[in-house]
């Protein structure tokens, strides 16, 4: 009996040490597992720490010229594209018109413009003072803009080509500040081009065509003004705004940055780009006041209103425009010069068709067909039709010539009245 009772006091003494040993066992295999399962963990966090730096470093560098075309506001590079043909529907379509600038990282280096151009063959009726010959530097810029920080960003553009002809508050084209609320909205303070249409937005180093249509001169000359502007995306409301962007802006109104009139005008612009198609369409309209020549009263509207869109489908493409509204009272001056066939209730309407089509990587011809109705200079209507060629020379520069049948002179559209036009563009 003494055997059973030494094996029983022998067991009830080891067994909770084997217990213990048992547990401590479990317990070290369980931390094991987790140790090693968060360490898992901890390498797919960083890797995906690592994917979404990239993506925003990506985000936040300029796209490349060959998946995004400059805007008006940030011009970049004239090349023809390696994707040639994506590159063709990016120049027609212009996906990127009037984007904000958070897209361009700001550098201390500038984008330089210079346009030379001889031009010759003057129509009927145009003097020297509206049809200069032979050859002549139209345009010298020098532009910095891009992102500052994640919420700033800002443009300035100067310009030299104003100065000979002494007029100062020319030199500056572009020079506003820019806030980005959010990934989808921007407001932008200062003078900037005005959000009206899509030959008032485009730049002209891009440009296929020497100048704006003649409308352009008319309605918006200089292009620019002065005031605030809010830039909203739609794509958040659902797969029917995707690609849509509004553009609202109360802007002094006038005809040259200074507000004369002490009201403000209000612009909005809605436009849509189908990328499948590819198509974009955009409509906009302007509220507003304008100066009375001394002695005259009644209507002092300056209300316009436009639809334009833009096509390409293979190796063609096509741009129409439309604008219409109150006849301008007054031309580009430093001072106001009022036209002398302005009647306050008239109204003006002018539009342009514009055809294109692609022979080869780097060779474009075009037509254009360009009418303004109600002219406040002679009061009469003006129509013009243009066909050019353009060939792209390396990554920088653009050789353009263009030849125009216009039944009689305009005034205030860039001095487009001689027939010939033969335009060599760099941009760097």
């Amino acid at each position: 009996m003494r055997l059973p009772r030494a094996i029983f006091w022998i067991a009830a003494v080891l067994a909770p040490a084997f217990l213990i040993a048992q547990s401590r066992d479990e317990r070290i295999a369980v931390l094991e597992r987790q140790l090693q399962e968060a360490r898992t963990g901890i390498a797919a966090l960083q890797k995906k720490i690592e994917t979404l730096g990239t993506e925003l470093e990506a985000l936040r560098e300029p796209a490349p010229a060959s998946a995004i075309l400059p805007s008006s506001e940030s011009r970049g590079k004239t090349e023809a594209p390696q994707d040639a043909a994506q590159g063709y529907r990016n120049q027609l379509i212009r996906p990127d018109l009037g984007e904000d600038e958070r897209k361009n990282k700001l550098s201390g280096r500038p984008e330089l413009f210079i346009q030379s151009r001889f031009q010759d063959l003057p129509i009927s009726g145009a003097t020297q003072e509206i049809a200069p010959s032979n050859f002549n530097l139209t345009r010298m810029e020098s532009r910095w803009s891009g992102r500052l920080s994640d919420r700033i960003g800002m443009g300035f553009e100067i310009q030299y080509h104003p100065a000979p002809a002494g007029a100062a508050v020319e030199l500056v084209n572009d020079a506003f500040v820019e806030y980005y609320v959010n990934d989808s909205i921007t407001v932008r303070g200062g003078q900037f081009v005005k959000p009206f249409g899509f030959d008032i937005q485009q730049s002209s180093s891009v440009r296929e065509s020497p100048e704006r249509g003649m409308f352009a001169g008319y309605f918006f000359p200089g292009q620019r003004d002065r005031g605030v502007m809010v830039m909203a995306k739609l794509d958040g409301l659902g797969d029917l705004w995707h690609g849509a962007q509004v553009v609202a802006a109360a802007l002094n109104g006038n005809r040259f940055f200074v507000d004369n009139d002490r009201q403000l005008n209000y612009n909005i612009r809605l436009r849509k780009v189908f990328a499948s198609v590819p198509l974009a369409i955009g409509i906009s309209a302007q509220l507003g006041h304008q100066l009375l020549p001394d002695g005259v009263s009644g209507n002092n509207h300056e209300n316009l209103y436009g639809a334009d869109v833009q096509w390409a489908w293979g190796r063609l493409g096509m741009r129409a425009e439309l604008a219409a509204g109150n006849m301008p009272s007054t031309l580009l001056s430093l001072s106001p010069e009022f036209a002398p066939s302005f009647r306050p209730e008239a109204h003006s309407v002018g539009g342009s068709l514009f055809v294109s089509f692609r022979v080869a990587k780097a060779d474009q011809v075009y037509g254009r067909y360009d009418q303004f109705n109600g002219d406040p200079v002679s009061a009469q209507n003006i129509r013009a039709f243009n066909f050019g060629y353009f060939h792209h020379i390396g990554e920088n520069s653009r050789l353009g010539v263009d030849y125009q049948f216009k039944n009689r002179a305009s005034f205030n559209d860039d001095l487009l009245n001689t027939r010939l036009q033969i335009v060599w563009n760099v941009v760097y």
